[in-house]
């Protein structure tokens, strides 16, 4: 599957700490933006296991992005839902396609 995305963002954490993270796809819930970013290794190398985690879209108050992670179990289980259909519907326009 090709990515849509192949973007690298870098975040830092609350305790100064860089993590780096492949933005895999934007999910519209609620109204709200969300970033599917799965988890990069050191030196930007993937992981053995893929990790995916959500970021929501915040304006601060010069209108700037800002994403904060969701902390909401149940919202991180809907947008898990809505990122496997997404991924599930991409897969088969890629077979489609082919």
């Amino acid at each position: 599957m090709q990515d849509e995305f192949d973007d690298i963002i870098e975040l830092i954490d609350e305790n100064g700490e860089e993590a780096s993270f492949r933005l895999v796809t934007v999910l519209e819930y609620r109204d709200d933006t969300y970033l599917a970013l799965e988890v990069l290794g050191e030196e930007g190398e993937e992981p053995d296991e893929a990790e995916i985690v959500f970021m929501a879209v915040v304006r601060d108050e010069n209108g700037e992005d800002c994403y904060e992670p969701v902390e909401d179990e149940a919202v991180n289980e809907e947008l898990f839902n809505l990122f496997l259909e997404k991924m599930d519907e991409e897969a088969e326009e890629e077979e489609d396609e082919d």
